[in-house]
C-alpha cells in the first residue's frame, strides 16, 4: 500500500454520542472512549488493518493485556465498532479514509510531475537549443504545441512557435478554465468548512469535461459553493447512512 502522506484522520464532533459508542461507554466509561481512539490511531499506522494479536496491540497503545483483550473483544463482538475475520481486525470507515488520502496524494504527485515537465521543457527551449546544427543525440520535448529535435531546430524557429503559442494562449485565456487540482479543491472545501467531498467533486466534473450543463465551467469555486448550498449539488449522490456518522466504521 502507498505511503500515507497526510498524517491525520477525521473525527466527528458527535462521535461520543454515537449509539454504539454510547453503549460501549455504559460499560467502559470515558476510559473506554480513549481506548477506542487509541486503537483507531494504531490501525491508522498499519494502513487500516492489523493482526488480531492482543499482546502487540497492548504494546502499541501502552495498556495491559487483560484490559485490551476484554475491550477489543467487546468492540468486535458486542458493539461492532471493528470488523474481524479471526486473524485480522479493521475499521471500514478508516479504510475508506485511507483510500481517500491515497487518492488525493496520487493527484498531488500527478500535478507536481505535470508542473515539473512543463518547467523542464521551458528551460530546455530557452537555454539548451544551439544556434547552429549539431550532431548530438536528438531529444523530444513533450508539450501540446512543440516537439524539438536537437539536430535541426534553430532559435528563430523556436521563437516563431513560441509567438504563435503565446498569441493563442492570450486569445483563449479569459474564457478557459484552469482546471483545479485535487489539493486545491480540498483546501477550498476546508476553508469553506463545508461537507463537499473533493474527490467526488473532481471525478464528477472530470467525467463530464468540466461543463455546467452544456457550457464550459468558468469558475470551479463557484461550483463548489453551489454544491455546498444545495446540500448534494443536485447531481452528486447522497452519502449513505446520514443518520449514523459512524456507519462505515463498523
Amino acid at each position: 500500500m502507498a505511503k500515507l502522506a497526510k498524517r491525520y484522520i477525521g473525527h466527528d464532533e458527535s462521535a461520543s454520542r454515537d449509539e454504539k459508542i454510547l453503549k460501549m461507554r455504559e460499560k467502559y466509561g470515558a476510559r473506554g472512549y480513549g481506548l477506542f481512539w487509541e486503537i483507531v490511531e494504531y490501525l491508522f499506522t498499519t494502513n487500516g488493518k492489523a493482526e488480531l494479536n492482543i499482546k502487540i496491540v497492548s504494546l502499541a497503545i501502552g495498556e495491559d493485556v487483560r484490559t485490551v483483550r476484554n475491550f477489543l473483544t467487546d468492540c468486535i463482538d458486542v458493539y461492532q465498532l471493528f470488523e474481524s475475520d479471526g486473524k485480522y481486525f479493521w475499521s471500514n470507515r478508516l479504510l475508506s479514509q485511507i483510500d481517500q488520502i491515497i487518492a488525493i496524494s496520487a493527484m498531488k504527485s500527478k500535478a507536481v510531475r505535470s508542473r515539473y515537465d512543463k518547467q523542464s521543457c521551458k528551460a530546455l527551449i530557452n537555454n539548451d537549443i544551439p544556434t547552429q546544427n549539431v550532431t548530438k543525440d536528438p531529444y523530444t520535448c513533450t508539450t501540446d504545441v512543440l516537439q524539438v529535435n536537437n539536430s535541426s531546430a534553430t532559435i528563430d524557429e523556436i521563437n516563431e512557435i513560441e509567438e504563435i503559442d503565446s498569441s493563442h494562449q492570450k486569445g483563449n485565456q479569459s474564457n478557459r478554465l484552469v482546471k483545479p487540482t485535487m489539493e486545491e479543491i480540498e483546501a477550498y472545501c476546508i476553508e469553506r468548512k463545508n461537507a463537499v467531498d473533493p474527490i467526488q467533486f473532481f471525478d464528477y466534473y472530470e467525467a463530464n469535461g468540466w461543463k455546467v450543463g452544456r457550457n464550459s465551467m468558468k469558475d470551479w469555486k463557484a461550483a463548489v459553493r453551489t454544491w455546498e448550498r444545495n446540500e448534494n449539488g443536485g447531481k452528486k449522490p447522497k452519502a449513505a447512512d446520514q443518520d449514523d456518522p459512524y456507519a462505515e466504521l463498523r
